[in-house]
This record gives C-alpha cells, structure tokens and sequence, in this order.
C-alpha cells in the first residue's frame, strides 16, 4: 500500500523538497523543487525511498461521518462528525484533530504549558 498521495511533499538526501504532482497506479509524478507545477520525473514509490526520498507518514483522518476532536479557538475540546470539508481540513491543519476526547485535552494542556498558562 502506498503512503503517497497528490500534493505531498517528499525531500531527496539534501532536505529539498519536491511535491507529488499526480499519482497515476503506482507511479508518482514528481515537480521540480522549484517549480511545484512543472514535472520533473515519475516513479514508484519503491524507487523514490532506494533513490534517499523521504517523506513524512501521513496523519491520522477519521472516516467520513465518524468523530473526532479537535481545540477549539476558545481553548477548549469538542467533538465532530468528518465531513472532509473545508471546515474540517482547517481543523485538522490549526491544532490537529485528534482520535479521542483524552488525546485533544491532552494537546491542549501542552499548548497550555508552553504559552505559560
């Protein structure tokens, strides 16, 4: 199963980054680092991690109309349905979204910590 998906971004051995521009089956067309709309070259996933490609593991994401919990602006948890719409995806990319009430009011006490309330 690949980890990849349109949009992502994958650096080579030096840190640059490139994005994932379309996944067509198994193969990944990839921008230049420059130019994130221009493609530079296309490959498996298997060749991107032999050639020094790294990527980060995508984050959790609940299952559409499943729950999940996120901070809201005035510092507190809550709980909502995934829609995957624009109010959700802003959500998960402020704070995070979380899979459990604990692990939300967990995030929120470190947020707390660090801004020394």
């Amino acid at each position: 199963m690949t980890t990849l998906k349109q949009g992502d971004l994958i650096k080579d051995k030096n840190g640059v980054a490139y994005k994932v521009m379309e996944v067509l089956g198994q193969i990944f067309f990839i921008s230049f680092s420059d130019n994130f709309n221009a493609c530079r070259f296309h490959q498996t996933e298997e060749q991107l991690k032999n050639d020094g490609y790294t990527w980060d593991t995508p984050a959790w994401e609940p299952e559409l109309e499943k729950d999940y919990y996120y901070i809201t602006t005035t510092g507190r948890s809550d709980r909502q349905a995934w829609k995957n719409d624009t109010i959700d995806n802003d959500r998960k990319n402020y704070l995070g979204i979380y899979q459990t009430k604990e692990l939300a009011e967990a995030a929120l006490l470190e947020i707390r910590r660090k801004l020394g309330k």
